[in-house]
């Protein structure tokens, strides 16, 4: 098991050079011993960025005592079996006999992947060999430039090793630790991607309405983005989204929402009446609607 004292460090490996292995390495740089990527040129480049020594996956697991793997979800699995086979592996060396040859040490060591949506089972192979496994995922995006993560709520899961670590190190990056087991990942990322994902969606819906009347959408969502910024200051002040909800379904304004269906270009109205049937049970919970209404807005937007 991983338990540092409070006077020493961890030493921490990231294998994955995109947006999320550059942003954690970023964090925790005092802690990071090497950072690895999908070719040498690269993981050299990385290093130089941020002051390690350029290695290969085998050469970090051997420096590092917890190791996250932030490379794409498809390749969480391959890069476990590799690092198992390189443990396993006999290479001779000349006329040396394969037992001299050193093994890669994985027998206490921690993994902790970073995705969202996956569970332990791409791991097992790791755990099989003697290491803790988990997983370590920050509820925010990493799309944009500067990522904020003090304050970020973060997914942890694994064996009891592993969760210390993914919470020391969720901890350390400012975070607010909690635990999301292993079988509820899937519904745990699809609240993360209807918060993030879809809220994109649904302007991008309303920004290609609106460009209707400004010539383009880049003018659309600048006029737009006043409203959202409105918006998102609302349900920042709340402490539950649907005590934000404004608009004619909050009102119980059938006709105006009548209207809207008759006008809407015919490729954005299953989007609409889905997300009206939405809002109708908002509303409906925030008792700005009663049942009369809500049933007639109901049977409006299942067209």
């Amino acid at each position: 098991m991983v338990r540092k004292e409070s006077n020493t460090v961890m030493k921490i490996g990231v294998i994955g050079g995109g947006k999320v292995g550059r942003c954690l390495a970023s964090y925790l740089k005092e802690r990071l011993v090497g950072i690895t990527a999908n070719s040498p040129e690269h993981s050299r480049q990385l290093a130089e960025n941020f002051a390690t020594e350029p290695c290969t996956n085998e050469e970090l697991v051997e420096r590092a005592e917890v190791l996250l793997l932030t490379v794409p979800d498809r390749l969480i699995g391959m890069v476990a079996a590799s690092l198992v086979s390189a443990s396993v592996s006999e290479h001779a060396t000349g006329s040396a006999p394969a037992a001299q040859v050193p093994q890669l040490p994985l027998a206490g060591k921690v993994f902790l992947h970073c995705s969202g949506s996956m569970g332990l089972e791409e791991l097992a192979p790791l755990a099989a060999a003697g290491a803790h496994v988990g997983s370590l995922h920050p509820l925010q995006s990493f799309a944009g430039g500067a990522t904020q993560l003090a304050g970020v709520y973060m997914a942890v899961d694994g064996d009891e090793a592993a969760c210390e670590a993914a919470t020391a190190i969720a901890t350390a990056l400012g975070g607010h630790p909690f635990r999301v087991p292993a079988a509820e990942r899937a519904a745990y990322h699809a609240a993360a991607c209807i918060c993030s994902n879809y809220a994109v969606a649904v302007e991008a819906l309303a920004q290609r309405l609106m460009s209707r009347w400004l010539g383009d959408e880049a003018a659309a969502w600048q006029a737009l983005l006043p409203l959202f910024k409105g918006t998102a200051a609302n349900l920042e002040r709340t402490a539950s989204p649907r005590t934000a909800l404004t608009g004619p379904i909050a009102r119980g304004d059938v006709t105006t929402v009548a209207k809207h269906l008759a006008v809407l270009p015919p490729e954005l109205l299953d989007a609409y009446c889905s997300l009206g049937l939405a809002t109708t049970k908002l509303a409906l919970a925030n008792g700005t609607i009663d049942k009369e209404v809500a049933a007639e807005l109901t049977q409006l937007l299942k067209r």
